[in-house]
């Protein structure tokens, strides 16, 4: 209650900084000539005195994305702007009583030392409210207690229990907000204390306190402009994947960076591609929670790159341009029709590897990304990524069964997810196309895939396709093809597949549907051989194997009766 009291009265005594109009133009979204100046540019940072007080910094994030505000309001430059480091005489009674205590060594001591107790083991969690304090504390009073604090904060950052490094986490991110008005002199030697504290910091991060640590970082850069932040941007960009402290080290430092570049969205185009140049060529020499949080980070990467009208092109990075150079690495996989295994046992095998092993470990890093960005991403996937469609058809099992490993779990929940996902009108005929192709694959796994695929994706784009008579034909052709495959479990799924869509309208039993299956339950092939008992392969459905003595086209012609009655029943189901 005492913080949230003195973080209230930080609030009410905070004095106000002066403000100047600027005239500004623009209604596009997206990146524009207009707004590039807002960007991140290391060969223009403000590293001295001159460039700090000639750059125009714009703290909100939204602000000149797609439009101006008709009233533009910057800070005016820190020559007119009140005085801030005020005499204890010049201070208001509230604010010497609060200077009087936070200058007394003795009570910062007592101050810490409640702040980093354990209150809750396991539960306790980066707290707003004790931010909220520091922020107003350093804000209100510049860096008149830093040299007060700083001992305590090299003490605590050097401590890897949960209680310290969350206290000291708390403290250094109301530091870098509270520092938003501080001059350019003591904003660099604020950094010149921060980063050797945050590197020390980072590698003593364990398991209780990388939330916290991400926490910090995000709300120390939200709604700040990068510009005045580039210390801390360059720091956390310092080779974040290097194996010191292991794998999970690795990853907690891209948790960190992640959440300070998702706060600055569309502002940072260089820092991303600088990011994704570093990490490409660790897509396959990574652990499996380093390659999970590769995948989170890649999903910020290719955020802002959207397809909608009235919007400029991006300058961050592509993902069309990303998922072009991955698939010429996956082409060792798409080479025969066999299905994929996951022979890769090690994590990171030492030596010469081929190209199928690096191809594998690459494609387990693709599918996080596709899965985090499935919830995540603006927009639908994008052409290219559908191409990988065949690849993991190849992959994904048709049971649900726990025993399978990574890859193949991995590969099933990205086909969910991206047969959730809205589809273009330009896009249907790509995906119809590829599942076509993979309807005629050799692996009835692949074939019962597809129309599971189907089914999701017609019902979540249902009117999109019903208004392309051309895409309603072409799916009616590879459901009643499927119909008559000569697996049994393809047979059942395609007349599930086409009962549903009977059901929900979107196909109807017209005159030529009928004819053709009453056609199909009267054909008879003529016997021609009789197959051999010890070719029996998995092309013989499991529940049939019975037909093993008869021909090829006997079973064949049963099958087809057998593909009309299961539909007939289906939809005797569906409809009472």
């Amino acid at each position: 209650v005492a913080i949230s009291a003195v973080a209230g009265i930080m609030k009410q005594i905070k004095r106000p900084h002066k403000k100047v109009p600027v005239k500004l133009s623009g209604t596009v979204a997206g990146d524009r000539k207009d707004n590039q100046w807002l960007q991140y540019n290391s060969s223009t940072l403000p590293r001295t005195q001159k460039d700090w007080d000639q750059c125009v910094f714009v703290e909100k994030t939204h602000w000149g994305y797609y439009c101006w505000p008709r009233n533009l309001m910057m800070y005016a430059p820190q020559e007119e702007q009140p005085t801030q480091n005020l005499a204890r005489e010049e201070m208001t009674e509230w604010e010497q009583i609060i200077f009087d205590h936070f200058s007394d060594p003795v009570f910062i001591n007592q101050f810490i030392e409640f702040l980093s107790l354990e209150d809750r083991k396991g539960k306790d969690k980066f707290s707003p409210r004790r931010f909220c304090l520091f922020k107003g504390l350093f804000r209100n009073f510049s860096d008149d207690f830093l040299p007060l604090f700083r001992p305590h904060m090299e003490r605590l950052v050097a401590d890897s229990h949960e209680s310290k490094q969350r206290c000291v986490a708390e403290i250094i991110s109301g530091l870098i907000r509270g520092s938003k008005h501080w001059s350019f002199s003591k904003v660099e030697s604020l950094w010149e204390l921060l980063c050797p504290l945050l590197r020390t910091a980072l590698s003593n991060i364990t398991v209780e306190t990388y939330a916290d640590w991400g926490t910090c970082i995000a709300t120390a850069c939200e709604s700040r402009d990068p510009r005045k932040l580039h210390w801390l941007f360059e720091m956390l960009m310092e080779s974040p994947v290097n194996g010191e402290g292991g794998s999970f080290v690795d990853a907690c430092r891209l948790y960190v960076l992640q959440g300070g570049l998702a706060q600055q969205e569309w502002r940072v185009p260089e820092l991303l591609h600088r990011l994704l140049q570093y990490l490409e060529p660790k897509l396959t020499q990574v652990y499996k929670n380093v390659r999970e949080r590769i995948g989170s980070v890649l999903t910020y990467i290719f955020m802002i790159d959207v397809n909608l009208p009235y919007t400029q092109p991006t300058t961050s990075p592509r993902i069309s341009d990303f998922t072009e150079r991955i698939l010429l690495q996956l082409k060792p996989l798409n080479e025969g029709d066999e299905e994929i295994q996951n022979h890769v046992i090690e994590e990171n095998e030492v030596g010469v590897q081929d190209e199928r092993t690096q191809a594998i470990k690459l494609l387990k890093t693709v599918l996080k990304w596709l899965i985090a960005s499935a919830g995540r991403s603006f927009s639908t996937a994008v052409s290219e990524q559908l191409q990988l469609l065949p690849l993991l058809f190849k992959i994904a099992p048709v049971e649900n069964d726990d025993s399978y490993d990574e890859l193949k779990r991995d590969a099933k929940t990205c086909l969910s997810l991206m047969s959730q996902g809205l589809l273009y009108t330009e896009q249907i005929p790509m995906v119809l196309s590829v599942l076509q192709e993979i309807a005629g694959s050799s692996s009835w796994h692949a074939r019962y895939t597809v129309l599971t695929y189907l089914q999701i994706m017609v019902f979540y784009n249902l009117f999109t396709f019903m208004s392309d008579q051309k895409a309603v034909n072409d799916v009616r052709a590879l459901v009643i093809k499927l119909l008559e495959d000569e697996q049994l479990e393809v047979r059942e799924m395609a007349a599930t597949t086409l009962s549903g869509f009977l059901q929900c309208n979107f196909l109807s039993m017209d005159a030529p549907m009928q004819a053709h299956f009453e056609a199909l339950c009267k054909t008879r092939l003529p016997k021609k051989r009789k197959r051999d008992l010890g070719s029996i392969v998995d092309t013989i459905p499991s529940a049939g194997k019975e037909l093993a003595n008869t021909s090829d086209e006997e079973w064949h012609s049963e099958g087809l009766k057998c593909c009309v009655f299961m539909y007939l029943a289906h939809l005797h189901f569906y409809y009472t």
